[in-house]
């Protein structure tokens, strides 16, 4: 009875929880500095795949975004045709854009850097949405309403005014044998002053908004020379290589490209200098392509 008993105690005891508590337990387990370090490294391998395919996506999306805005312009462009019987945007050359009746254009605002002294009475210009919508004279602005669409994403110009950075506004030029001033109707070149006037090249081959580089845009005026010929080829006036090598173009029926250059001239670093490039280029067949869209020479 005795021996009974005791055994009876004993196994209470023995699974008491006071008892199971006071087991002995294994102490947690850390990381080695060896695995802290292999961890890192696989980290910073993934990284390094993952970062360039996430850039290569933000790069698209900003193509993409560049191509929307040419073609809401390119839409307020034809609606301005339409309310003024066919009569294309004027689109005047120079620092005077837009600022007067005689000097009417889509576009108003001389873009321009800190860096060329010259231009200090208009560097405030380059920053004043006030001179895109709703603009001066002759201006698409009452078509297209928001500031936004004149400006590339990819295009980070700035001008430093009184000592700060501003972002500069606009990056889009017109083809200067689209209504411009500096181009009269008595030259060997067609020069359109209405849409239905588009036939040489057609409305699908021939480009009305163009992405320019940062360093030779200035007025909304894109200048292209036709007289250019093979093989003594030079850009009057340069366009956007920062589309990942590619530059972005609207069409007189309303399509939008990128174009993939293939001169590595055209490829030009952004230098924050007025004209910071070369124009003579011999043959390069990224002008012939833009000359070839631009205009073409009148039949005798």
């Amino acid at each position: 009875m005795f021996a009974f008993a005791s055994a009876c105690v004993m196994e209470d005891q023995t699974n008491s929880p006071d008892n199971r508590s006071k087991s002995p337990s294994r102490p947690a387990e850390a990381f080695t500095l060896v695995e802290l370090l292999v961890v890192i490294a696989i980290i910073a391998i993934l990284a390094g795949l993952l970062l360039p395919a996430l850039n290569g996506a933000k790069a698209r999306a900003q193509t993409v975004q560049c191509l929307n805005n040419l073609r809401q312009l390119q839409v307020a462009w034809y609606l301005y045709a339409d309310d003024h019987d066919d009569r294309i945007p004027p689109n005047y050359a120079g620092e005077l854009a837009g600022k007067y009746r005689d000097t009417a254009s889509w576009v108003s605002g001389w873009l321009t850097y800190e860096t060329f002294p010259f231009d200090a009475p208009r560097f405030s210009e380059s920053t004043n949405l006030g001179l895109l919508v709703p603009g001066g004279f002759g201006s698409v602005g009452a078509y297209t309403k928001s500031p936004a669409i004149y400006k590339c994403p990819a295009d980070k110009s700035w001008i430093q005014i009184a000592g700060q950075r501003h972002s500069r506004v606009r990056s889009v030029a017109v083809n200067d044998s689209m209504n411009s001033s500096v181009n009269g109707d008595e030259g060997s070149w067609h020069v359109f002053r209405k849409t239905s006037a588009i036939v040489s090249p057609g409305p699908s081959q021939a480009f009305v908004f163009v992405d320019e580089h940062e360093d030779s845009i200035g007025d909304g005026c894109f200048a292209v020379d036709p007289q250019t010929v093979w093989p003594d080829m030079w850009w009057a006036e340069l366009p956007t290589s920062r589309h990942r090598g590619a530059g972005t173009f609207s069409f007189a029926d309303g399509h939008t490209e990128s174009r993939k250059w293939v001169d590595s001239r055209t490829l030009v670093p952004v230098r924050r200098v007025k004209g910071g490039y070369d124009n003579y280029s011999p043959q390069n067949k990224d002008v012939l392509w833009v000359q070839e869209r631009a205009t073409s020479k009148k039949q005798p």
